[in-house]
């Protein structure tokens, strides 16, 4: 493709595209039939990316994808924006979350089960699977343990630390998540353990009276829930207080 590496975002600020964009947005509609097939397979690295799954032309999902390519066509200004095609995929794949939300019934929940402690079972397949009746659950949760995954990489936690870490009981992550709702929720507290990357135990463990050692043996968890509490990740947010609240959302 004129010598472009497709998914290179480095060379995404491409002259010859953005001159293709104003001369449609002129009135050359010829070229935008021209330019959508081009780049047709980045429609559809976006879309598969977005669902979790490989999908090819035949799908419906790839619809999807077209009409959100056309419709960012239409709606990006070659003035205020830099890079079109980083436009496109958030235009993309909003529109295949909004099509998978009508079309899944049940995706209320967020699976905490992923942070169960089972090391027979490869991470990514564990942890990032997409069955075909949890579309909705993978997209959203996807996005969310990105988030947190930087979030917890300032404390030098990964995903696996949490996963096998995390308390397997539902007494003791009750107990952890109460711990981590009071460190969310007192500022003082809160900064103290944002400023030292670590959790101020001393302090904690006076307010909440629990053992240091249980607090320390739960690090990764404490600091996670707190994290999460404190965030606008509503999904892991939302199972973390029926968990607490010893409510029976379905997980996985």
């Amino acid at each position: 493709m004129r010598g472009i590496d497709l998914f290179n975002r480095n060379q995404f600020k491409d002259n010859s595209v953005y001159n293709t964009l104003e001369k449609i947005k002129k009135g050359e509609r010829h070229l935008k039939e021209q330019f959508i097939h081009e780049y047709t397979p980045f429609i559809l690295k976006v879309v598969s990316q977005a669902l979790g799954k490989y999908i090819d032309e035949q799908n419906e999902e790839y619809s999807i994808g077209l009409s959100a390519f056309n419709e960012a066509i239409d709606r990006f200004d070659i003035n205020r924006n830099d890079n079109f095609f980083n436009y496109s995929e958030r235009v993309i794949k909003s529109r295949i979350i909004d099509y998978v939300r009508k079309n899944q019934k049940d995706f209320n929940t967020f699976p905490f089960t992923y942070f169960e402690n089972d090391e027979n079972k490869d991470f990514e397949e564990k942890y990032l699977r997409c069955d075909e009746d949890r579309v909705f659950e993978y997209i959203e949760v996807k996005e969310e343990l990105e988030q947190i995954h930087r979030k917890l990489s300032d404390f030098g936690i990964s995903l696996k630390d949490l996963a096998l870490s995390a308390p397997k009981h539902t007494d003791s992550k009750q107990l952890c998540i109460r711990i981590a709702r009071i460190l969310a929720e007192d500022d003082e507290l809160y900064w103290e353990f944002i400023r030292k990357r670590n959790i101020p135990k001393t302090h904690l463990s006076k307010v909440v009276n629990v053992n240091k050692k249980t607090i320390e043996r739960n690090r990764c968890f404490i600091i996670a829930a707190s994290l999460i509490l404190r965030s606008n990740l509503e999904t892991m947010k939302g199972y973390l207080i029926e968990m607490e609240k010893g409510g029976t959302n379905r997980v996985y």
